[in-house]
């Protein structure tokens, strides 16, 4: 028991990142890869499941200590049509959430085709990223899984979990997301199923996070590099992982992610969350009395790596460049690719407003971090979530300046915990950690950094104009599609 260790795998948007820690949940070693994404002005958002395979057994091979792994547990992207073959080759590409082929006049047709009920079964209202949608429409998006028999899965972690076991699983966190989970039940849904046209066979189990799927087969392990029989724990979908990560898994204290996309969250009892709202419900992946209360945003670390391709100057040196800078009349709205929330527009775009001839990279760097920073406010503020000190993880939030601008913009505390990219692989320890005998340590209090009061003044100001722009870039966006 004093030598174990645990491997968690996070299979993101944009990399595969895995961590490894030791028998007191310290953090040994990790290693990243990137994973890539096909898309389409048309809206198409697809990866290979073979490339996360292949991103899996890279990262195995970066860690020094890989020989030493005892137990391994996977977090990931969820609400993604995933068809498998029986040996957990894919028929094709994995269609993602962010995909968003689907227009309105199709997602009224399968929506009329769903039980009037489905919101009280599902705990959340129709959502044109539901699965069940993409399913219902498997012959546009999946035409490569047609006259075979094949596992459908919905979450990356999934397709990795089953392609190392031979078992197919998934968390509820994940299954929530898809529209085909009976929401009080955690169960799969027998009327949804029907409709969708799957039969529950062709689907993964449901289980809580700490269960071990499966151990590794010897061909996997001959793959990958990983030991041979270790136990292969089921894990959490990323949203799910991150709450407990950032110990947002009680009630009393929101959080935000920024990421690729980014979102913001709470834990409720179930209770008093009473799912559906407004907002997205997940359920919590070990507690079956507890929701989060989600509400996800699809541009967050995407923007300023937009700016950076456009501009041509590295993201460092544009951070670099917002120290001499103050907000200025440059204003950023970041629907870069639609959004989800606080609203749901699959048409409104980005735009940069106030610009002139003297308008500099550390101006338009700035503008880009405040109108994430405003993304977060709104979402925030439409969601209800407690006005607390925000703690906030992701790799789009490790440069000071990154940090301070959002303090500022937002006018309140945020805190950032030690090793804040990491927190969806911590938010699988912790899920996991009794079960994979690891005794956690305390954690190091978190740093909190407060808004300077002339700037957020400032960028009080200028958040009327950005809530004004955004619903004049929704009018216009449908004159410009």
């Amino acid at each position: 028991m004093g030598d174990n260790t645990l491997l968690v795998v996070d299979v993101g948007s944009s990399a595969l990142k895995a961590v490894l820690f030791g028998a007191r949940g310290q953090m040994i070693a990790s290693a990243a890869r990137p994973i890539a994404t096909r898309s389409t002005a048309e809206g198409l958002h697809e990866q290979d499941p073979d490339d996360w395979w292949s991103a899996l057994r890279a990262a195995v091979g970066q860690l020094a200590d890989s020989h030493s792994i005892s137990a391994i547990a996977f977090s990931g992207s969820m609400q993604n049509l995933i068809a498998l073959r029986s040996d957990g080759s894919p028929t094709g590409p994995a269609v993602l959430y962010s995909d968003r082929r689907l227009e309105g006049s199709e997602i009224d047709r399968l929506g009329a085709r769903l039980p009037a009920d489905y919101a009280q079964r599902t705990g959340n209202r129709l959502d044109p990223a539901h699965t069940i949608l993409k399913l219902m429409a498997r012959q546009r998006f999946a035409p490569h899984a047609a006259n075979q028999p094949v596992l459908w899965t919905f979450g990356a972690k999934d397709a990795l979990t089953f392609r190392l076991t031979g078992n197919a699983v998934i968390d509820a966190t994940t299954a929530s997301t898809t529209g085909l989970m009976n929401f009080a039940q955690r169960s799969w849904d027998a009327d949804l199923l029907a409709v969708a046209g799957v039969d529950e066979i062709a689907l993964p189990r449901i289980q809580p996070a700490d269960t071990v799927v499966g151990h590794v087969t010897p061909a996997a392990a001959g793959q990958t590099g990983l030991p041979v029989g270790i136990p292969v724990f089921n894990g959490s979908g990323d949203a799910g992982a991150a709450t407990w990560g950032a110990s947002a898994d009680t009630p009393g204290m929101a959080y935000c992610y920024l990421g690729t996309t980014g979102w913001v969250a709470t834990t409720l009892d179930h209770a008093q969350a009473a799912p559906p709202r407004d907002t997205y419900s997940l359920a919590d992946a070990m507690r079956p009395d507890r929701v989060i209360i989600i509400s996800p945003f699809l541009t967050a670390g995407s923007a300023l790596d937009w700016l950076a391709r456009t501009t041509g100057r590295p993201i460092e040196q544009l951070l670099d460049d917002t120290a001499l800078a103050s907000p200025g009349a440059a204003l950023f709205l970041p629907y870069l690719g639609g959004e989800r929330a606080p609203f749901e527009d699959s048409q409104v775009r980005g735009a940069l407003l106030g610009l002139s001839h003297t308008s500099g990279a550390g101006e338009l760097a700035l503008a880009v971090m405040e109108g994430v920073a405003f993304a977060v406010r709104h979402n925030l503020e439409a969601a209800g979530l407690p006005r607390t000190t925000l703690t906030v993880i992701g790799g789009a939030a490790r440069h000071a300046q990154q940090r301070q601008i959002l303090a500022d913009a937002l006018g309140r505390d945020i805190a950032i915990p030690g090793d804040s990219e990491t927190m969806t692989a911590t938010g699988v320890l912790r899920m996991v950690a009794a079960s994979a005998g690891i005794t956690l340590c305390p954690v190091a209090p978190a740093t909190v950094i407060k808004p300077r009061a002339e700037r957020a003044a400032c960028h009080e100001q200028r958040y009327a104009a950005y809530l004004a722009a955004s619903s004049f870039a929704r009018q216009l966006s449908h004159s410009l599609a």
